[in-house]
């Protein structure tokens, strides 16, 4: 059997994965509306997705003798699944907290509406 600290290290790989892919992509959004992309700023918006990601794979692995127990073909793929439970766990409670998303295409918003000389009124 895969030792539990390789498992835990395979969850936190599928984390940082999506965490960093999440960063390329918001630091490209940030360029577009002419706002500098600082991580310090990233990980206070979106601390709590991450951390709840974490969460997710110490569940996994505490309740890894229960699934295997009712799944026993799972064991043979345990080293993924917690990759993609990582990586999958974060991109959804990110998708679903995530806040620097949210900030910068407002930020967008605003900016466009202003060059395209939109007021309120204007729908």
């Amino acid at each position: 059997m895969i030792t539990m600290a390789v498992l835990l290290f395979s969850g936190l790989l599928g984390i940082l994965f999506q965490v960093l892919a999440k960063m390329a992509s918001l630091k490209k959004d940030f360029e577009v509306a002419n706002q500098p992309f600082v991580t310090k700023k990233f990980f206070e918006r979106e601390w709590i997705g991450i951390a709840s990601s974490v969460c997710f794979v110490l569940i996994m692995a505490i309740t890894l003798p229960e699934i295997i127990t009712y799944k026993p073909i799972v064991e043979q793929y345990v080293r993924i699944l917690f990759v993609f439970g990582g990586a999958i766990g974060s991109w959804a409670f990110g998708y679903a907290l995530g806040k620097s998303r949210k900030y910068i295409r407002n930020v967008i918003d605003v900016k466009t509406n202003i060059a395209d000389n939109k007021t309120e009124n204007d729908g």
